[in-house]
């Protein structure tokens, strides 16, 4: 036979004050005054009769779960792991609990996620998939639903969202290459049914123009996924060619890997043969075999802003601005070097 719960009743009988009292006081109200040793016998009382408050009524009084919903399109994925750590440190600071649903990049699974993290009345969501279709996000917006984007964006301009200088990242990978001497650049892209794919891309065929190195159309190959086995059948399409070419940019870390493998197969050693960049610097890369050279980008402040966003969405306080892009450098490591004299034959 279970134990009957403890009530706010039973601590205001222990503590022999109004119930009322009690609920100013663990709930942290100030707008009446009271005395401080008042404050400590209803502390001590509820201590002692191990009183819990209720989530339920707390949610019915101020019309909030307290629940922060997340969609993430692959949690294989090393680079979204610390954003989640970002945005559950935040959360739990705030007094809100999260929930991650992993997508695996399917739209029918983002869209029923989404039904159920609504139908579960949670007070908002962060979305890091990346095929949401701007329709469903649409209907957010019609519905004055909060949500913030990350690692995305949409056409709406003024949704909160928090984004990766893309341009930036890509200019940084592919100068550092042509500083290195290399003309003849490959460009494993990720899929152009994303903005991220697309802007990378974009950003790469910018690049390379202003600074006057022409891009060869059989060496962009574009992988179907940001993962390392569509890294490595997409890095095969550009080795296996009449004239390799001498350095490749990765449009994300694991797509780099990818590139590596199909690189040792060829017979290529890496820096000698071929230079690496890659995009996100996930966890570990530091350790690969050589270590790779990439763009950094702040993951886990990425979900702290992004967590920020929401809070203040769902507290009705003014948002400082509307889109946030994070900085991002380069991190020079042994996946890359200058063009070494064979290759300049060969180039």
């Amino acid at each position: 036979m279970t134990e009957p719960r403890i009530t706010i009743i039973d601590v205001a009988r222990a503590a022999s004050v109004h119930p009322s009292t009690v609920s100013r006081v663990l709930n942290r109200r100030a707008e009446l005054s009271l005395l401080p040793e008042t404050r400590q016998r209803v502390i001590t009382a509820a201590r002692r009769l191990g009183y819990r408050p209720s989530a339920l009524a707390r949610s019915l009084r101020l019309q909030r779960t307290f629940t922060l919903g997340m969609l993430v399109p692959n949690i294989d994925n090393p680079f979204f792991p610390p954003i989640i750590k970002g945005v559950e440190d935040t959360a739990h600071a705030r007094g809100y609990n999260l929930v991650l649903c992993n997508t695996e990049d399917s739209s029918e699974r983002e869209d029923a996620y989404l039904r159920v993290l609504r139908e579960r009345q949670v007070d908002g969501i962060l979305i890091a998939s990346s095929f949401m279709a701007d329709a469903t996000i649409a209907e957010l917006r019609r519905d004055r639903f909060p949500f913030v984007l990350v690692n995305r964006g949409t056409r709406g301009s003024d949704d909160l969202a928090v984004l990766v200088d893309n341009e930036k990242g890509v200019a940084a990978a592919l100068d550092h290459l042509v500083d290195l001497g290399h003309r003849r650049i490959g460009i494993v892209a990720g899929p152009q049914t994303t903005m991220t794919g697309r802007q990378r891309l974009t950003a790469a065929r910018v690049t390379l123009r202003a600074r006057a190195v022409k891009l060869d159309p059989a060496l962009v190959s574009v992988a179907e996924a940001f993962s390392q086995e569509a890294g490595y059948r997409a890095a095969r399409r550009l080795l296996v060619g009449v004239e390799p070419p001498t350095a490749v940019f990765g449009a994300n870390d694991l797509l780099a890997i990818g590139v590596l493998r199909a690189a040792r197969e060829a017979g290529l050693e890496c820096p000698a043969d071929l230079s690496l960049v890659g995009f996100n610097d996930m966890p570990l890369t530091e350790f690969f075999g050589p270590p790779l050279t990439t763009v950094h980008v702040p993951q886990r402040e990425m979900g702290v802003r992004a967590a920020d966003l929401l809070i203040a969405q769902i507290e009705g306080k003014p948002a400082a601005t509307r889109r946030v892009t994070m900085d991002v450098h380069l991190v020079v490591r042994g996946s890359t070097a200058a063009l070494s004299r064979s290759q300049q034959k060969t180039a």
